[in-house]
């Protein structure tokens, strides 16, 4: 197996440090908070959870489709180690500045539990990075495909926006946590 490229390390390691985060927030989370949704009809903590689950798979498949496509035209090597970790700074993806809304096949259900989001993140998880490890020598900053909101990204750029996506929520699940604690601890009878 050839050495792992520096940029694509850079990569993982920032895909890897957001996933732990949002896992150690999962996997500590009252489940009964889980479920309630903050006063502003936001999505609760496990609907943001299983919003990723989607927004993930979906990222996979058009990764999957143009990768192959540029394989099949026979597109070039990839020929630059250059970091494009920062690439996405000016879209702020993790911050939650502005809210958007979600198109309808990245809506997640309210019921799916977190314990299944978690299973279904680690293995989304290990597959969009052996997409880029089985890839990585080809050029994936050429093959671009466009994202409904930050428009033209390349492939790299792609799995750096799930990373930074996920990001997103995680703050968000944070900030509905906390309210629903708080709500329900103003709801708590005073012994």
């Amino acid at each position: 197996m050839p050495e792992m490229r520096p940029k694509v390390a850079e990569l993982f390691q920032y895909m890897d440090t957001t996933r732990a985060a949002l896992f150690e927030l999962a996997r500590n989370m009252n489940p009964s908070l889980a479920q309630i949704r903050p006063k502003s009809g936001a999505w609760s903590a496990s609907e943001n959870l299983a919003h990723l689950v989607l927004v993930e798979r979906v990222a996979i498949r058009v990764m999957t489709k143009s990768i192959d496509e540029a394989r099949a035209a026979a597109i070039g090597p990839d020929d630059s180690d250059e970091s494009f970790i920062r690439s996405l700074d000016k879209f702020r993806v993790p911050e939650p500045l502005t809210k958007l809304t979600a198109p309808d096949r990245i809506i997640p259900d309210a019921s799916t539990p977190v314990e299944d989001s978690i299973a279904s993140l680690e293995a989304s998880r290990a597959q969009l990075k052996q997409i880029i490890l089985d890839n990585s020598d080809i050029a994936l900053t050429r093959i671009m495909f466009p994202h409904p909101v930050l428009k033209d990204l390349d492939m790299y750029q792609w799995a750096l926006f799930v990373a930074q996506h996920e990001e997103r929520h995680r703050r968000q699940m944070e900030r509905t946590l906390d309210e629903v604690t708080e709500r329900a601890a103003e709801c708590a009878p005073i012994v």
